[in-house]
């Protein structure tokens, strides 16, 4: 989905001039028989879940000997089969399914980036635009280590080809001394190389290290916009477009020679640009959720939420064992079921349930209030069992007693949790989008019933002192696009 396996396979592949084309290209089966007949590396690019039948040949390597030649057939043509030929496919899918039968003609690997692979990534991004002298440093070493790897061997090879090729006793053979001798010298030579750069990698890895909170912070956020998809497919962001906005972040933010200053400085500034850059991009109704799901990201991944408790809130948890019976009619079914799994989920919650009835004065003023959070907050009017919970624990209690009032505590707890900018959606700015995108980066509205976006971009276009080429889209328009 990150285009990671094309860009890797593209690089591998460039010294053996790999050829990259897609089904849907008229010549992609030409290409493909010349690229099997001279050895040269094949890309299929954007495959869906299924393969071209056209490729089966080649999937199955059906080949036979025609003489001393390898052939294979495709469609009507036999061609020569160079064994040098490789072959590869790739998707962007997010999480295709293949049969069986296509699984069992390939080898299947996923390039689905992981948070430990991301945050080296952007670690590296970080050291290099904050420290570059730190970045080149350990660029240097890495290139001079394995210099005098390949020097090692090679001196090691000169040795024991004179050993082999030694006649009678070695120490008579006064060249072979001298190249054992200056082999010797120069394989200390590289030993103490090798020392020093290794006490200065060591030095320039603890110097990195400062920048790890920013590294995983930022990755936590990048998996927490991916998991948009599953809310509505339109929601895919790239990680180039999401590296690019790091950086941006990086050059944009105010600059302090104090690290773990500039380190809080970076993330706040960072998650406010995502929060921005995202919410323009999502329907009215998914912004909260987007501000809760970044909430709800970073404290799990701090151990500031459990997971068991983050999973109740959404859930409402599950329990085969029935409820006791209630204690009072104005209690709903559903408030005392929820509060008894409540109460099964961990130790803390347990006194929810067994002193209920002697609590039961302030569980009906908290039922009853149309401000409840306020009254589960406020630590002289709480029920005593819940004196221990913190603020998230409230929402769990919140959810079983007055489901109706879960939304605006979110609101607040998000807004507690992240500041009250991340539950505020910016309005839409055309000069603050315009100034993210690049000629590259096309802007694409999406226009609701009744919305026309037009008079405000002609208006921004004469500001710009730009002209803006209009086409309507429909037969014959597309050479003119």
């Amino acid at each position: 989905p990150q285009g990671q396996a094309n860009r890797w396979i593209k690089r591998m592949g460039q010294p053996q001039h790999i050829v990259v084309t897609k089904f849907s290209d008229p010549d992609c089966l030409k290409r493909l028989e010349g690229c099997i007949q001279f050895g040269n590396p094949m890309l299929i690019e954007n495959i869906g879940e299924e393969t071209d039948p056209a490729v089966e040949p080649v999937l199955l390597r059906q080949t036979f000997k025609k003489g001393n030649t390898v052939m294979i057939k495709l469609g009507e043509a036999i061609v020569e089969y160079q064994q040098d030929f490789r072959f590869f496919m790739t998707t962007k899918l997010r999480n295709p399914h293949y049969l069986p039968e296509v699984a069992v003609k390939v080898t299947l690997l996923n390039f689905m980036i992981t948070q430990v692979g991301l945050q080296d990534q952007l670690l590296n991004i970080v050291v290099e635009k904050e420290r570059p002298d730190l970045a080149e440093e350990k660029a240097r070493l890495v290139v001079e280590g394995a210099e005098n790897k390949e020097q090692l061997e090679h001196t090691e090879n000169k040795i024991l080809d004179v050993l082999s090729s030694s006649q009678g006793n070695i120490l008579d053979d006064e060249q072979a001394v001298q190249i054992l001798s200056a082999s010797k010298q120069l394989s200390n030579e590289i030993a103490e190389k090798q020392k020093v750069a290794e006490t200065t990698e060591l030095k320039i890895d603890q110097a990195r290290l400062a920048y790890v909170p920013v590294a995983h912070k930022t990755a936590i956020l990048f998996f927490c916009i991916a998991d948009l998809a599953n809310i509505d497919p339109m929601y895919q962001y790239s990680l180039p477009f999401f590296i690019n906005l790091f950086k941006s972040a990086i050059d944009k933010s105010e600059q302090s020679s104090v690290i773990e200053k500039r380190i809080s400085i970076l993330n706040d500034f960072f998650m406010a640009m995502l929060y921005k850059n995202i919410c323009r991009s999502l329907f009215e109704q998914h912004k909260l959720l987007f501000s809760f799901l970044l909430a709800m990201r970073v404290q799990i991944e701090f151990g500031e939420v459990q997971m068991e408790d983050y999973r109740f809130l959404m859930t409402g948890g599950i329990s085969l064992d029935e409820p006791p019976p209630r204690p009072a009619d104005w209690i709903p079914d559903r408030f005392w079921s929820e509060l008894f799994r409540l109460s099964r989920l961990s130790d803390k919650y347990e006194p929810l349930l067994s002193s209920f009835q002697k609590e039961m004065e302030a569980w009906k003023t908290i039922y009853d209030s149309s401000d409840p959070m306020g009254i589960m907050r406020d630590q002289e009017k709480k029920p005593g069992s819940m004196k221990e919970l913190g603020y998230f624990q409230d929402l769990l209690v919140l959810r079983c007693v007055r489901p109706d009032r879960v939304l605006p505590a979110i609101l607040g707890y998000v807004a507690g949790t992240l500041g009250e900018k991340f539950v505020k959606p910016p309005p839409f700015d055309i000069a603050g989008s315009y100034a993210d995108s690049s000629n590259v980066a096309p802007l694409i509205f999406v226009l609701s019933p009744g919305s026309d976006p037009s008079s405000a971009l002609n208006m921004f276009a004469r500001d710009k002192g730009k002209v803006i080429l209009s086409l309507s889209l429909g037969q014959g328009q597309g050479p003119k696009a």
